[in-house]
C-alpha cells in the first residue's frame, strides 16, 4: 500500500492492489504492487510532486515491485528505508511432552 504524505503527516492519497481492482489473492501480487504505484505516480505528478522518499514495511512479493513502479512513473526516488517491524519477545516455547 502506497500512501503519500506531507512532513506533518498528513495524508493526501493512499493506493493498493486493492483500490486498483484487484481482489482477493491477486492483492498481494508484484502486478498489483506495481499497479498501484503506477497510479500512485499519476496522483503525485498531479500535485507536483517529484521526489520521495520511500518507506517499505514488512516482507512480500510487491515489495520490489512497488519501487521498481515508483521509478517507472516518473518520480525521483531520493532514499529507500526499511522498517519492518522486529519481534521484541521471544515466542513463546512449545509444550513439553508428557511421557
Amino acid at each position: 500500500m502506497q500512501s503519500e504524505l506531507l512532513f506533518e503527516g498528513k495524508c493526501l492519497t493512499q493506493k493498493s492492489g486493492g483500490t486498483e481492482g484487484y481482489r482477493n489473492a491477486r492483492k498481494g501480487t508484484t502486478v498489483a504492487a506495481q499497479a498501484a504505484a503506477l497510479s500512485f505516480c499519476h496522483a503525485a505528478q498531479l500535485r507536483d510532486i517529484r521526489n520521495i522518499r520511500v518507506v517499505v514495511k514488512g516482507l512480500g512479493p510487491g515489495r520490489l515491485a512497488s519501487i521498481k513502479g515508483l521509478q517507472m512513473g516518473g518520480l525521483n526516488v531520493i532514499s529507500i528505508t526499511d522498517r519492518t517491524p522486529a519481534p521484541e519477545k521471544c515466542p513463546r516455547p512449545r509444550k513439553a511432552k508428557r511421557l
